[in-house]
């Protein structure tokens, strides 16, 4: 089943009708089994709002829309999804097997849903960048962390910022032209993500946006969006992908770089060695 968000003038969706055209996308492998009821409640919105969103995507009524989906090929990354979390319910089953499919099937959907111009941009403005921004809330605040290690290590001035409340003001202060702000914003947007986007015009810094979302205002107000797949909206969501782009970025940024990265690994080789006997692994 496919539901593609690039074929819709997502410009004539209401902020509502954007988060049922969210939901669809995340778990149109379901849809076919939902009411409008069943996707009102999901989304929280109103069964009248739910009805109308059929016609803003181009399809009589939900039936119609049910019927494209069943008309598509059923060998999706969605099937394969819902397959593999009805194996988990099972008594016998390979938990480890089952959850490290579910995230090989997340890189491979995000695989052909990155942008490859938007990654090499990406990866240039990390590179050029005076000071690297990251933001990340939740559990995406661990990416944070594993990002700046990596780029660190390579001579990238990184600044992680707070994960909420006005204690990230402390780091937006410094933050200016030149600089790159880079967010992990998954799920929903933020009050912390808006505060970043809107800030970007007065204090001129480039933004890079991390997102799993297909449809939300953040995407045309960011400078570069690097899209990913984290699972089905209302299922299990793997962190896979967003490590993968995060080991795929530092070796992009390592590339551009080039000698001056690879004397920043040397000289903490030489470290290591010349310290070792005091300062273990």
């Amino acid at each position: 089943m496919t539901f593609n968000l690039k074929e819709i003038d997502l410009s004539k969706l209401s902020k509502s009708q954007q988060k049922i055209a969210n939901y669809i996308a995340g778990a149109f492998g379901q849809i076919p089994y939902c009411t409008e009821e069943d996707i009102a409640a999901a989304t929280g919105v109103s069964t009248a709002t739910v009805s109308r969103f059929w016609g803003a995507i181009g399809y009589g009524n939900l039936k119609a829309f049910k019927k494209h989906l069943l008309q598509q090929e059923h060998a999706t990354p969605a099937h394969k999804m819902e397959r593999i979390l009805s194996r988990v319910e099972r008594e016998e089953a390979d938990i480890y097997r089952e959850i490290a499919e579910i995230a090989a099937n997340n890189l491979d959907v995000s695989a052909e849903r990155l942008d490859r111009n938007q990654f090499a941009a990406a990866a240039r403005a990390i590179g050029d960048a005076r000071a690297l921004y990251l933001f990340g809330s939740g559990a995406s605040s661990f990416l944070t962390e594993l990002l700046s290690f990596r780029l660190t290590r390579i001579g990238i001035r990184v600044v992680t910022m707070a994960g909420s409340g006005s204690e990230l003001l402390e780091q937006l202060a410094h933050a200016e032209e030149g600089d790159v702000v880079l967010m992990f914003g998954f799920v929903r947007k933020s009050p912390e993500l808006a505060v970043l986007l809107e800030q970007a015009a007065f204090s001129r810094y480039a933004t890079i946006l991390v997102t799993d979302l297909l449809v939300s205002d953040m995407l045309a107000k960011s400078d570069l969006v690097l899209q990913l797949d984290r699972g089905e909206l209302e299922g299990f969501h793997s962190m896979a992908s967003p490590v993968a782009l995060i080991e795929a970025l530092t070796v992009a940024v390592t590339k551009l770089k080039g000698q001056s990265a690879m004397e920043r690994l040397d000289k903490l080789h030489k470290l290591r060695k010349t310290y070792s006997s005091l300062l273990p692994k």
